[in-house]
């Protein structure tokens, strides 16, 4: 995502109620709401998935390195592989919405769009039990009909602000330098795509990369539940002092 791309999208969650979109993530909070210590905590997101050969190598992947990140699946691939994202959920992953078809979104109506997103979220629930609450646009691209598409659906819009790119690499080496050069930012949300190898090679780096020591790896709705603790407290006590 461009620089200019970046403003644009953070502005617009700047505008939408504090649950409709998430661009990165913000500080952490305890229980009582008290501020965590200072810590490094980002989000690993992977689209495009489930792919029968490469999700599984990343789930290999991310178990060893004791991490969790969050899964933005295509209904239609996670229809063929339900094995797969029973395994997702299973063990500890996040679920989310990217559409039945992942269909060209210049291309694709706002009716069409709501429809892929309700039958992508109906067969999240009939496979894993949860109720799915967060979607990203195909290519994060969006339109006035479908984010009002989205707020009747209850849906948080994700989107991200560090893009590995991915889907331009060449070979391994490729993901080894962006990982070597990447330093995370508290809030960081990565883009990655778990229908090639290299998702399950930035995986196995993560847990052992110099930069990496200390980071947290947060579910994209631990950001949006202390949100909501937030939002919940300040409610309180301004209404207290009223």
């Amino acid at each position: 995502m461009g620089q200019l791309r970046q403003l644009v999208k953070s502005s617009l969650e700047a505008a939408l109620p504090e649950q409709a979109m998430l661009t990165r993530g913000r500080r952490l909070r305890s229980n009582d709401g008290a501020e965590r210590p200072a810590q490094c905590a980002i989000s690993l997101t992977f689209d495009d998935g489930p792919h029968p050969e490469f999700t599984p190598q990343l789930l290999d992947n991310l178990a060893t390195a004791d991490i969790k990140g969050t899964f933005f699946i295509v209904g239609e691939k996670a229809e063929r592989h339900p094995d797969i994202v029973k395994r997702i959920a299973d063990e500890g992953h996040e679920i989310g919405n990217h559409t039945w078809t992942h269909s060209e979104p210049r291309e694709t109506s706002s009716k069409t769009f709501r429809d892929e997103v309700a039958r992508t979220n109906d067969l999240i629930f009939d496979l894993t039990g949860q109720q799915c609450r967060l979607t990203r646009p195909p290519k994060g691209e969006l339109s006035p009909g479908k984010i009002l598409a989205l707020l009747k659906l209850r849906q948080t819009i994700v989107l991200w602000n560090r893009d590995t790119k991915d889907y331009r690499m060449e070979s391994w080496s490729d993901m080894e330098t962006w990982c070597h050069d990447f330093t995370p930012e508290h809030g960081d949300i990565v883009l990655m795509h778990d229908n090639h190898s290299f998702a399950a090679t930035a995986a196995a780096l993560a847990g052992t990369l110099p930069n990496m020591s200390g980071v947290k790896f947060c579910h994209i709705s631990d950001w949006l539940r202390d949100s909501r603790r937030q939002s919940k407290k300040t409610t309180k006590i301004s209404g207290g002092q009223s």
